[in-house]
């Protein structure tokens, strides 16, 4: 009970911090308005973002809300910002970007700033369009394009599409600017030049960046100088916040992100690389029985759009209560006289420990496994789905006839002789912040328990441990369920099956 009361006052602890320290930060509705007062006036999203790094010291993001307040008032006075001319612009700073091509005239127009200017109290017409553009081109008349440009000749554009060549007149077409805030904190701002699955490519004065949209922490996008709520965006998500290293405890070959550390209700992980990964099972821990559980991914292959991985796990426990796994398998084991019963189908008064022979009572054991997991983005490019193969099998057959106390006996039974569990997982993005899992399994050990027999296995004798002989013994099962990212730290599941709920709490770059 101590330990549970520990892990819940670290995770009141860490979200009150997270909320003690936002409390002073611009709120949205203030970028929202600071925003919008800007367009009015005469500003685009990159004049914007100059200004206030030259007059306010920073981003938008670095404003608090006393500053925010003061600056809408500035824009709502008689005497309002203006845009900074190009000698009045802050210093560039030197970032690692990758400088953009040289392209010719005739490849690229630059509309005239007054044709700019005249459409900025209404809608922001693109300043500049060149070949290759490849992204959803927003129009005035409110049509969504998603193409190339293929040719530009006499201020018409030449976009191909999926439907066929549109030719369309730059006039038409609506600036798209995106402002992007990475997670190790990088910031950028400009027009979108293109757009993939995998990565957005935004245009600055200092060269074009491309940007991995795994590594964005928030993005805001205005098409035509408005900006776009996440209410419309989420359409067009690309991968799930929900991101699964195990699935109702059979896990997958993709290890937890490197640095990042997590909390569920039986263990604790931490991802030391890309490719490896450690579990504990605190409780065990707490009974003296210390445990590791390492993960390597040994095998890896990625494209835009795929990701195909396999790993090997080993699970080993130093003093190991080798009642827990007897449970398991309590079926297999009977009384040793004609007509013995399997323990399992024995009065509760008996106790699984007078099946165990006193020198195995606590053990040396561990677990294999291998995995091999596919996952991949959806032609729609909303999310990702993808599935999980594996095997797991323990040390039990080495001291299999030792382990028991005399007038006990293994069946003959040869579905028990090897302990043995493959599954197959599925798992799919219904939202960028829903997931649903599912999972059939063969695994001789298996029996399904209802919640009450689950709730009263956790918390009796041995706490956090699963080790009763209650449930009905079932070779082949499934399992289904949704999970929810409740923030960037929290993840939350209900399934059907034992254990019934998951909680998952995730610390990145601990």
């Amino acid at each position: 009970m101590k330990a549970k009361i520990i892990v819940f006052l670290f995770i009141v602890t860490a979200a009150f911090t997270n909320v003690c320290a936002q409390d002073d930060h611009i709120l949205p509705a203030q970028a929202d308005a600071i925003r919008s007062l800007a367009v009015e006036h005469g500003f685009t999203m990159q004049t914007l973002s100059d200004y206030l790094a030259q007059k306010w010291g920073g981003p938008m993001n670095n404003l608090s809300r006393k500053d925010a307040a003061a600056l809408i008032q500035l824009f709502q006075s008689s005497n309002p910002p203006i845009p900074l001319e190009a000698n009045q612009t802050a210093a560039p700073v030197s970032v690692p970007i990758q400088t953009p091509p040289p392209v010719q005239q005739q490849n690229t127009i630059v509309l005239p700033q007054s044709t700019v200017q005249s459409k900025q109290q209404a809608l922001i017409i693109a300043e500049f369009l060149e070949i290759g553009m490849s992204k959803r081109f927003h129009l005035v008349d409110g049509n969504i394009i998603q193409g190339v440009i293929a040719r530009i000749d006499s201020g018409i554009c030449s976009i191909e599409t999926v439907d066929g060549v549109l030719n369309i007149p730059a006039k038409d077409i609506l600036e798209e600017t995106a402002e992007i805030t990475k997670r190790d904190g990088s910031r950028y701002v400009g027009p979108v030049l293109k757009e993939s699955v995998e990565d957005i490519t935004l245009r600055s004065k200092y060269g074009d960046v491309i940007v991995d949209k795994r590594d964005i922490q928030t993005m805001n996008r205005y098409h035509g100088g408005r900006l776009v709520q996440w209410a419309e965006e989420k359409k067009t998500f690309y991968r799930g916040n929900v991101v699964l290293t195990d699935i109702f405890f059979d896990p997958t070959a993709f290890p937890l992100e490197p640095n990042s550390l997590y909390i569920s209700a039986l263990s604790l992980g931490y991802g030391f690389t890309d490719r490896f990964m450690v579990r504990t099972s605190f409780g065990n821990n707490f009974s003296g029985d210390l445990n590791l559980q390492p993960i390597i991914q040994f095998y890896t292959q990625r494209t835009a759009t795929n990701r195909i991985a396999a790993a090997v796990g080993m699970d080993m426990y130093s003093h190991h209560d080798m009642t827990s796994v007897i449970s398991k398998y309590a079926r297999f084991i009977k009384e040793d006289k004609v007509g013995g019963k399997a323990i399992n189908e024995l009065p509760s008064t008996f106790s699984i420990s007078d099946a165990l022979s006193k020198s195995y009572k606590k053990n040396f054991y561990a677990e294999f496994y291998i995995v091999l997991s596919h996952r991949w983005t959806l032609e729609s490019g909303r999310g990702e789905m993808g599935y999980h193969l594996g095997f797991r099998t323990n040390t039990l057959p080495i001291y299999r006839d030792e382990v028991l106390a005399s007038g006990y006996k293994w069946s003959s039974d040869n579905l028990g002789k090897v302990p043995f569990r493959f599954w197959a997982a599925f798992e799919y993005d219904l939202m960028k912040d829903l997931k649903l899992a599912a999972n059939i399994w063969a695994d001789n050990g298996y029996r399904y328990r209802t919640l009450n027999q689950v709730i009263k296995d956790y918390l009796r004798e041995t706490p956090f441990i699963i080790d009763g002989l209650d449930g009905e013994e079932r070779t082949v099962d499934f399992d289904f369920g949704l999970l929810y990212a409740v923030n960037e730290s929290l993840r939350i599941g209900i399934h059907f099956q034992h254990p019934y709920l998951a909680l998952f709490w995730r610390i990145v770059e601990f």
